[in-house]
């Protein structure tokens, strides 16, 4: 950790122990929660106690990030490259992304020309970063409004790319949506595209609270909803059932298996979301993750007749539970 003047008011501040830690942890929780503000202004009382910590630096940029307060997000990044504090690439993909945010097209075509010319990128790293910069020099090539529309229309799908994807939808938060409605209509109608980005364009929607009806079609689901009138993805109340019944099961017991499976959850909610998963059987679902849990930290000790006594389901019920988790764990998610 930086010396810092002991002049400074900083040196005076009196840190109880484990305080970061503790700030982290509550951070971390406001991130999964989508309480961005709240998330940002604990992670920077942690990054006034140790600026130099990677985890806390991070969390802090995503933080910062999705409540949309890019100035500070790009100062933080900036700081965390030139000190090498966190994952390279990681913190690299989170500036570029604030970078488009502000509009600062000519710092991110000079960053990352200067990141192919001086550093050895493995080839999936390299096709994505070429992808960003002929988007940022398209975006510095347009002369007028028609052409920086019609640029921005095409943007939209026509990359198979999901990280290039979920670039551009992120924007469409900060923009007019009424020149893409009916691309995305198709879209999210369309069982084959990919329910990741679905659920981007549904929430994307629902922010600008698009009042139109639409029809949705992903996996075996078919719905129609008027984005403005559903709920968040992580506020719906099975969700928040599912949360209580594994924090007073598991999380007590073993805090690392309940992050990890918490993660599934919020990873599975968010690829079916608006749609959730059926049966609506929360002690079903809690046994599943809870033993999808276990296995995927290699703590696969208990039998699933013994975890379907426990929870008081039905071990076949919970076997095809398990098998359908699975089978949302093989879907590709952007590595963003």
């Amino acid at each position: 950790m930086k010396k810092r003047n002991q002049d400074s008011p900083k040196s005076n501040l009196l840190f109880f122990p484990n305080l970061k830690e503790r700030l982290l942890k509550k951070g971390l929780d406001f991130i999964n929660q989508k309480k961005y503000i709240e998330a940002s202004e604990l992670l920077l009382q942690a990054a006034e106690i140790d600026e130099e910590d990677a985890e806390v630096g991070t969390a802090l940029m995503i933080a910062l990030y999705q409540c949309a307060d890019y100035k500070k997000a790009k100062v933080q990044g900036k700081k965390m490259l030139n000190e090498g504090i966190g994952d390279y690439f990681e913190i690299m993909d989170l500036f570029l992304m604030t970078l488009i945010q502000l509009g600062d097209h000519e710092e991110m075509v000079t960053m990352i020309r200067a990141l192919i010319d001086e550093r050895e990128l493995p080839p999936d790293k390299l096709q994505h970063y070429e992808k960003l910069l002929e988007f940022g020099k398209n975006r510095l090539s347009a002369s007028d409004l028609g052409i920086y529309i019609q640029q921005e229309k095409r943007m939209l799908f026509e990359t198979d790319d999901l990280q290039d994807q979920v670039i551009r939808i992120s924007q469409l938060v900060h923009e007019n949506i009424q020149p893409y409605i009916e691309e995305i209509r198709s879209y999210i109608q369309d069982p084959d595209q990919h329910p990741f980005i679905q659920t981007l364009l549904i929430s994307v929607l629902r922010e600008h609270e698009i009042a139109d009806s639409f029809a949705i079609r992903k996996f075996y689901f078919e719905d129609t909803i008027i984005p403005k009138e559903i709920i968040p993805i992580f506020e719906t109340p099975f969700y928040n059932a599912l949360l209580d019944v594994l924090t007073r099961e598991v999380e007590q017991q073993n805090p690392t298996l309940f992050m990890s499976i918490k993660a599934m959850i919020d990873r599975h909610f968010f690829l079916l979301y608006p749609f959730e998963l059926e049966p609506i059987d929360v002690n079903l679902w809690a046994a599943a993750y809870y033993r999808l849990g276990q296995r995927s930290l290699g703590q696969e000790n208990e039998e699933v007749e013994y975890i379907a006594d426990i929870f008081e389901v039905d071990s076949l019920d919970l076997t095809r539970a398990l098998a359908y988790l699975d089978q949302l764990d093989e879907i590709s998610l952007p590595n963003m």
